[in-house]
């Protein structure tokens, strides 16, 4: 694990933005629930939340009565998730500053491993994806979500490739994971997964307010639009996203496709 300053750092550059995701944070309550109901998780179970956030996986999941142990490569959301796991009255929840990439807990120490568009930012999210199969037990469950490659997050995406010409990661790199048959090759060794596609939806009055918080503020394009200086091309980025966001958006929402995966480990 390395030092907190460096964490912070790599963060910063790979994963949701600490400053603006509690802000959004609420728009991925419907997928949790989803997740950890698809995780049939017990009363009793070891969970593991892989990029835990503001920690509302984590809540959720000991609300089903596991003893629940939250990650995440960023301090100040370990903070953020302390908070929320204090008022919400469970002083019980682990807190792990840790890497996807190298999960600083022992082989098969989970009943149950989850990530919620979480192991996908990771720089080698092929390695993170591993690290989720190594920390469950023989029997016990990996479930995780991704952003589907043919949804909104996919267009915005194309229309961030035609305006940055250079990027300091591959913004499609986590979208594979949105791919059943990408998903299959990366759990060869595991018992058939299986998959659900699903819907959030966004709630904001335009699709600007949307592109805001998304994308220029938090959210997985956020850093590369960090290292745009140039106005006008941000500007003309901007004004084809919004463009694109329109095609998705209806009822002051926009409708946003993932995938929902369950594996169970042999």
């Amino acid at each position: 694990m390395s030092d907190s300053s460096g964490a912070d750092d790599r963060s910063a550059r790979h994963v949701w933005s600490a400053g603006r995701y509690p802000a959004m944070a609420p728009n991925m309550l419907p997928a949790i629930a989803r997740l950890v109901n698809a995780a049939g998780i017990d009363p009793g179970n070891r969970v593991l939340d892989v990029g835990c956030g503001t920690g509302n996986a984590a809540l959720t999941a000991r609300r089903s009565g596991a003893e629940v142990v939250g990650l995440d490569l960023a301090h100040g959301m370990l903070e953020l998730a302390r908070e929320n796991a204090a008022l919400a009255g469970y002083d019980d929840i682990g807190w792990l500053a840790g890497d996807a990439e190298a999960l600083p807990v022992p082989d098969g120490a989970f009943d149950v491993v989850l990530s919620n568009f979480g192991h996908v930012f990771a720089p080698d999210s092929t390695a993170a994806g591993a690290e989720l199969c190594r920390a469950t037990k023989s029997g016990g469950r990996v479930c995780f979500t991704a952003w589907s490659p043919n949804g909104v997050v996919g267009d915005l995406t194309e229309v961030l490739t035609d305006h940055v010409d250079e990027s300091p990661s591959d913004p499609w790199s986590h979208l594979r994971w949105g791919d059943p048959a990408f998903v299959r090759e990366q759990f060869a060794d595991v018992a058939d997964p299986s998959f659900q596609r699903r819907h959030l939806e966004f709630r904001y009055a335009t699709p600007h307010h949307f592109w805001r918080e998304f994308a220029e503020e938090s959210g997985p394009l956020s850093p590369v639009l960090r290292r745009m200086d140039d106005d006008e091309s941000r500007d003309a980025l901007r004004r084809d996203a919004v463009a694109a966001l329109e095609e998705w958006f209806g009822d002051n929402a926009i409708r946003v496709e993932y995938l929902q995966v369950r594996a169970v480990l042999e």
